[in-house]
């Protein structure tokens, strides 16, 4: 199949092109409590085809693209066709000249897992999920666990021939308690395979939650307040960090970012920042080899990422761009932490708006520790901007991780608003 669609491209007049290969074999669990209720298996072959078009547009040299996908069983004609298509929906977007990447250095495509298949992560994930499923109060309403083995393969019309397999465990659970009242909580996860005994834990604390969310009544009372973020929530704000240095935030100008930066500014009251990016795969969706790098130190910026097109157009080199992160830890236990503090652990929806730094979701459940006890709380929402406290973010000793997440368990941000009764 990757012959004939070269041969289609080249017999189309296409010049220039990315093709990945994608051969994914996924394994699917469905539990209603713990009865073993459908297994699905998948295996499919899927290829995407990028395409450039060098063109003129009011005398400026511009280099439009388009994707499209093609299956196993297409004929020939059927491919040259779908593939002639994209190049006359190329001319159509209008991005300024730039140059693709050739092939650079290639390290080491690894297979994450140790050779584990789709089934044999699949049961694991499902077997690590039940395990915590005995709490007396509360249990584990309905499951879908999967499996996926990803064989991938990117061509170029660059030079660029690489390969890499990739493994994750992924599904989503319901949790549920029935008195005082009946409540039910969605959660998701993701994993690498070797991550996955993470979720015994995971949905220990989700049994927890459900249970408590029964019991809590009242919101907390409208104010500031010191708050703990934990978790995926803490992954969601550290997001920020990631998108601002990417060159497609720079290049427009929504990000100021150069290296050398301080993304914390200059006077910090807590913790400096030292980051990690980290790659989901050994290569970028243009075949660029991507090592682990620091991202930043001590609250400097080390450097900027991204793909191609817009690495050229700020004049560095292509990094690809990067999304997953390792946080170095910080110097308080995760109890002494929780101190005088509210700690949502549970938002209908949380979100961090990049360009803005806002970030926020209405609370499902939330800790308010007093000198005189906890209370458990529920309603009301967070409501804060990134800039406004990232001067004095406190991190935990104690850590976590999932497929795109490592770092301290939880982040202390002083002065957050918090809307309430």
């Amino acid at each position: 199949m990757l012959n004939m669609i070269i041969a289609a491209l080249r017999a189309t007049g296409i010049k220039e092109y990315i093709i990945t290969e994608d051969h994914s074999q996924t394994a699917e669990l469905y539990f209603v409590r713990r009865k073993f209720d459908m297994p699905r298996t998948r295996d499919i072959t899927e290829y995407r085809v990028r395409v450039f078009r060098e063109f003129t547009s009011d005398g400026e040299r511009m280099k439009g693209e388009s994707e499209t996908k093609l299956f196993m069983g297409s004929t020939a004609l059927e491919v040259q066709e779908r593939l002639a298509k994209a190049y006359d929906a190329a001319l159509y977007v209008k991005n300024r000249y730039f140059d693709l990447c050739g092939p650079g250095e290639a390290g080491t495509a690894c297979d994450t897992g140790e050779g584990v298949s789709a089934p044999e992560m699949a049961s694991k994930a499902a077997n690590t999920l039940f395990s915590a499923d005995n709490d007396c109060e509360a249990f584990v309403n309905s499951a879908e666990v999967f499996g996926t083995v990803s064989k991938v393969r990117i061509v170029t019309s660059a030079g660029t021939d690489v390969k890499y397999v990739k493994r994750r465990v992924r599904g989503e659970y319901v949790v549920q308690c029935r008195e005082p009242r009946d409540v039910e909580q969605y959660f998701n996860f993701e994993y690498k395979p070797d991550n996955i005994s993470e979720l015994a834990s995971a949905v220990r604390e989700a049994l927890r939650t459900v249970r408590d969310r029964a019991n809590a009544e009242v919101p907390p009372e409208d104010g500031v307040y010191d708050v703990i973020l934990s978790g995926k929530h803490l992954g969601t704000i550290l997001e920020y960090y990631v998108a601002r240095a990417n060159a497609s935030m720079v290049f427009p100008g929504y990000s100021d970012w150069t290296p050398g930066t301080y993304v914390q500014g200059g006077d910090v009251s807590g913790e400096r920042l030292t980051m990690t990016v980290t790659p989901d795969a050994p290569f970028s969706i243009e075949g660029i080899y991507m090592p682990e790098r620091k991202l930043i130190d001590g609250g400097k910026l080390v450097f900027l990422h991204g793909n191609t097109r817009q690495c050229r157009y700020i004049g560095i080199e292509p990094t690809g761009a990067y999304r997953n992160i390792r946080v170095d830890c910080g110097t308080e236990e995760f109890e002494s932490l929780k101190r005088g503090c509210l700690y949502p652990v549970s938002f209908s929806d949380f979100q961090l708006d990049s360009f803005s730094g806002f970030f926020g979701g209405e609370i499902r459940l939330a800790y308010l520790y007093t000198d005189d006890g906890v209370k458990i709380l529920t309603g009301g929402s967070v409501n804060g901007n990134i800039s406004d406290i990232q001067d004095n973010m406190v991190f935990s000793k104690e850590r976590y991780s999932d497929s795109s997440y490592e770092g301290p368990l939880a982040v202390k941000l002083r002065g957050v608003r918090v809307a309430g009764k």
